[in-house]
């Protein structure tokens, strides 16, 4: 997401700085998004490497932190924004702190995890003075250059004639948004009064069911879907482990405020998305290689054992 908000704030007439934490010879540098950063260095944005708040970078108007988690990590951040005047601290805190809930969508006002570590970062940057502050919660999120693995994870399976194995009954609703739709909502907050204090469920406007979120992967890499169902309780699974999203329960977010305040909306629908996807998942070195889905077996083993699995 970091990249495209780069890209687009540059565009749009901002100065734009990315400060990577860790060092650039790491071996996580030869990996999506910091492969394409020349893309961003070609369009202007400087690419800095160390702890922002250690290095002599000048003063910004706006500070964006987009890899904290925990108020031990972000409060340098925040206060090295508030010393040199920074005008607004944005923060990509996370969905995932929300209560569960049986009234959906969540929305901003819902109830959070007060231990969680992002909602205690809330807290801290909320309470600051002389600094505007806007939080953004993303969900799940699927898109070239993104480090997340959501779509690929499917992709692998269906494009292998593999199951997808899926705990519950996969009417569990999810909600998962492009990075760059997520990245668009972000620039329209950046000095933009109408975000200051503010937080924003940084999502897609529209859920989709695990089962029709793997129909979707299937239509657009063009192959049937194969689906296994089952209950991981009653194998002592731990589907956290084993599947991507969350099963236990509806899980989607709704961005009300970011709507009615920012009048942001997504670019795109999920399976034309998830078409362009599969186009840059095939031309990946991902789409070939040989796999092994270990953890898959084991539990096709449990489940079915008469079955004798690829």
């Amino acid at each position: 997401m970091g990249f495209y908000l780069a890209k687009e704030l540059q565009a749009s007439g901002h100065t734009v700085t990315i400060c990577t934490v860790g060092e650039e010879n790491s071996g996580k540098m030869n990996k999506p998004p910091f492969t394409s950063f020349d893309q961003l260095r070609s369009a202007g944005v400087s690419t800095v490497w160390g702890d922002a708040p250690s290095l002599d970078l000048g003063n910004f108007d706006v500070v964006i932190d987009n890899n904290g988690k925990t108020l031990d990590t972000v409060k340098p951040n925040v206060d090295w924004a508030q010393a040199m005047g920074s005008k607004q601290f944005i923060f990509v805190s996370s969905a995932g702190m929300y209560r569960p809930s049986n009234m959906l969508p969540v929305t901003e006002e819902d109830p959070v995890k007060e231990t969680a570590g992002h909602a205690e970062v809330e807290a801290y940057v909320a309470g600051l003075e002389g600094i505007h502050f806007s939080s953004f919660r993303p969900q799940y999120m699927m898109g070239h250059l993104n480090n997340k693995d959501c779509e690929e994870y499917f992709f692998d399976r269906l494009v292998r004639g593999r199951p997808v194995l899926i705990p519950g009954s996969g009417d569990q609703i999810t909600n998962i948004a492009n990075a760059e739709d997520n990245a668009h909502m972000i620039a329209l907050a950046t000095h933009n009064k109408a975000a200051y204090g503010q937080i924003f469920n940084c999502v897609r406007d529209k859920g989709v069911t695990l089962d029709g979120w793997v129909q979707l992967c299937a239509a657009a890499a063009g192959v049937e879907p194969l689906m296994v169902h089952y209950d991981p309780k009653a194998y002592d699974i731990n589907a956290k482990k084993a599947f991507p999203f969350r099963t236990e329960y509806h899980f989607f977010c709704e961005p009300r405020n970011a709507m009615m305040l920012l009048g942001w909306k997504p670019a795109g629908d999920l399976f034309t998305d998830l078409l362009a996807r599969f186009e840059k998942y095939k031309e990946s070195e991902r789409f070939s290689e040989e796999m092994s889905f270990e953890m898959d077996d084991e539990i096709l083993k449990l489940i079915h054992p008469e079955v004798d699995e690829k």
